[in-house]
């Protein structure tokens, strides 16, 4: 520190843990820094080792961090380094190395655009670690011996340790012996509580990353746990041809006539995207994701505007956005919109989904339609129903148009909802009939004895339908129910399935086709918030699980949000499973807090827990339980006080609906 200025500013060592280490705290964002490390370095091949699904340290009963032993080892064939550039470029945090003349923005050897710019990527994994040892060999070969080979550890804790000298790393056992070959080895240890996605998820997240698979390297990421490995390639994303539109000849055109290229594409995919990943647009600057936008902040009020919010997906490359003028935030999450080029880019990006919107809306209604009568298989059932009544099979189709008509396509996947426009349609459908005959009538001169007596057979279809369809489906409902309670063995999900596809056994003023909407939009949205917030995936619906269990179901009662936790009977409940419920009551209360508008569709959250036997053996455990039953949170009943509450509420419609005998079968 020279004594003879006036002022000096220190930089502290915290400023590292601030402005680098918080920026990454995904697995996935740290692996993502060091593979780009390694492109700059101009590697052919990233080899990535880690254990695959796992969270890289337990809790204990107390809540604290147990160290797995875990390591995660990321090498490649780059030009690596030697100690002096160790020491000059690597060791020094924050410096631009393209304004640097000694290295530039072109890579070394293979003259790449290099994707790293800021100088605090290296510093990524101490987001998910606290030990990083790095063994890397590079420079010129010693004749007769090879690469001089530099190896050394750094440690979080003596990085932040508040002190105005530089910070030492520890040399490591193959410090200045040699290899044959150039490259750099990363290995951490010592993690903080962090899940590593699973081989699926992880592809995903990296895919997304970097856009394009090239030519002239690979990354391979090997599970260490099952010893399965693969490779990244592209992000593959099922998209609507016919809704497709690419980039290459849509440019954007500055004021002063000045051409910013693009490349890549916009569509609307097959399916809403239950990954975070695949969300909307991701745009890309030098091969590497800089932001990624649903809508460009486009104002509401288009055509097609519900639709692109829940299907757009695109690539853009934008090299621009990160040449001359650094135009991308320090987290690589977004770009600076508010800059000449944001601006530019956020008007053409607005113009272009608008474009796409109303273009694809016709697209998406046929679509959504002939996905309906796919999986509804609704012609077969109506010929099986009506098979002499043509008028009549035309108005419940039409009936089912209506019900569909800007419906989101994602609710196509819930047997529920199908089944409910079905059985709406069916009631719906001949009281149209009986309608266009009744105008017949009023508009024939005379009404001949033909049309009274069809006029009639109209009337009765009408009624006996419609208190066939409900009374059939409420008693065979609670038979069920009887059937799966009083049977030993019965499989939990079976018990999920049937709740969730009936509520009135829980609530018998239940509703179906609204309740139904705002539920499944809430489902979607919370799913994907978790799997974003937690790296992990959700699933909060038996519908359509042919096998696997849902974590938790999630039922709509009169706008209270149940929380449905079913446990097959005489099942006991334990701590650890009542630990998992409160985390997922925790997790829908933090959902709500951040997304407030959806406290609109379900103001109260209630925990339902269906279960014979509880045992909890811990205090706070059973303090909580009971504050909750007392406040009206949680809610438990055994699976014969279920059944009971079930008969009661419905005996007089059940005892009704079986003497009438007027049950359509």
């Amino acid at each position: 520190m020279a004594a003879n200025n006036k002022y000096q500013m220190v930089i502290s060592r915290q400023t590292i843990d601030k402005l680098g280490i918080k920026l990454y705290d995904r697995v996935s964002a740290v692996l993502a820094e060091l593979i780009a490390n390694a492109y700059d370095a101009d590697a052919t091949f990233v080899r990535i080792f880690a254990p695959l699904g796992v969270y890289l340290t337990s809790k204990t009963s107390d809540f604290h961090e147990q160290d797995q032993q875990y390591t995660i080892i990321i090498e490649d064939n780059g030009h690596g380094m030697t100690a002096e550039e160790v020491n000059e470029f690597y060791l020094k945090v924050g410096t631009d190395r393209r304004r640097d003349s000694r290295r530039g923005s072109l890579s070394r050897v293979r003259q790449r655009k290099v994707m790293g710019r800021k100088g605090i990527g290296k510093l990524a994994p101490f987001g998910i670690c606290k030990e990083i040892e790095i063994i890397t060999a590079g420079g010129d070969p010693i004749p007769g011996e090879g690469y001089v080979v530099s190896n050394f550890i750094m440690k979080l804790d003596g990085i932040l340790e508040e002190s105005i000298e530089p910070y030492a790393p520890i040399p490591g056992e193959l410090d200045d012996t040699r290899s044959s070959l150039t490259g750099t080895k990363i290995i951490l240890r010592n993690f903080a509580h962090r899940f590593v996605p699973d081989k699926e998820s992880l592809h995903r997240q990296l895919a997304a990353r970097f856009g394009l698979s090239r030519s002239e390297w690979e990354v391979e990421v090997h599970d260490t746990l099952t010893k399965d490995s693969f490779f990244v390639g592209e992000l593959q994303i099922d998209i609507l041809d016919d809704t497709r539109i690419d980039l290459e000849n849509r440019p954007i055109v500055l004021d002063n006539q000045r051409i910013l290229p693009i490349t890549g594409w916009v569509a609307y995919a097959k399916t809403s995207y239950r990954d975070e990943v695949m969300a909307g647009i991701r745009i890309y600057s030098r091969g590497k994701i800089v932001a990624q936008t649903r809508d460009f902040d486009i104002p509401s009020g288009f055509t097609g505007e519900y639709k692109m919010r829940s299907y757009l997906v695109g690539v853009v490359h934008a090299d621009w956005l990160d040449e001359e003028e650094d135009l991308i935030r320090s987290d690589r999450q977004d770009i600076l919109w508010n800059t000449e080029y944001g601006q530019a880019l956020q008007q053409w990006g607005r113009s272009l989904i608008s474009e796409l919107a109303a273009r694809a809306e016709t697209s998406i209604q046929r679509r959504t339609w002939d996905e309906f009568l796919d999986i509804s298989q609704l012609r077969d059932r109506l010929e099986a129903e009506f098979p002499n009544t043509a008028e009549l099979k035309s108005s419940v189709m039409d009936a089912a148009k209506v019900l569909l008509k800007g419906v989101d396509r994602d609710l196509l996947r819930n047997q529920d909802f199908i089944d409910s426009v079905v059985n709406l349609a069916f009631a719906l459908g001949p009281h149209r009939t009986l309608l266009n005959k009744l105008r017949e009538a009023a508009e024939a001169s005379n009404s001949p004895f033909g049309t009274v007596v069809e006029l009639f057979r109209s009337a009765r279809i009408a009624e006996a339908y419609s208190l066939g369809q409900i009374a059939y489906e409420r008693v065979k409902s609670v038979e069920r129910l009887e059937t799966l309670i009083h049977t030993a063995g019965t499989d939990e999900l079976e018990l999920q399935h049937l709740i969730e596809s009936a509520p009135w056994l829980i609530a018998p003023d239940w509703t179906p086709l609204s309740a139904n909407q705002s539920l499944n939009r809430f489902r979607m949205a919370f799913e994907k918030w978790y799997t974003l917030e937690h790296d992990k995936p959700i699933t909060t619906t038996a519908i359509g699980c042919s096998s696997m269990r849902p974590d938790f179901i999630l039922i709509n009662l009169r706008g209270e949000l149940h929380i449905v936790e079913i446990k097959e009977p005489s099942h006991t409940l334990h701590d650890d499973e009542f630990k998992r419920i409160i985390n997922y009551n925790d997790a829908i209360t933090s959902f709500l807090e951040q997304n407030p508008a959806y406290r609109q569709d379900f103001p109260n959250v209630v925990v339902t827990l269906i279960c014979d036997k509880v045992s909890l053996q811990e205090t706070v455990n059973k303090q909580l339980l009971a504050a909750l039953e007392r406040d009206g949170a949680l809610v438990r009943r055994t699976w014969i006080e279920f059944l009971r509450s079930t008969q009661q509420a419905h005996e007089d419609f059940l005892e009704t609906v079986r003497q009438s005998g007027e049950i359509n079968t």
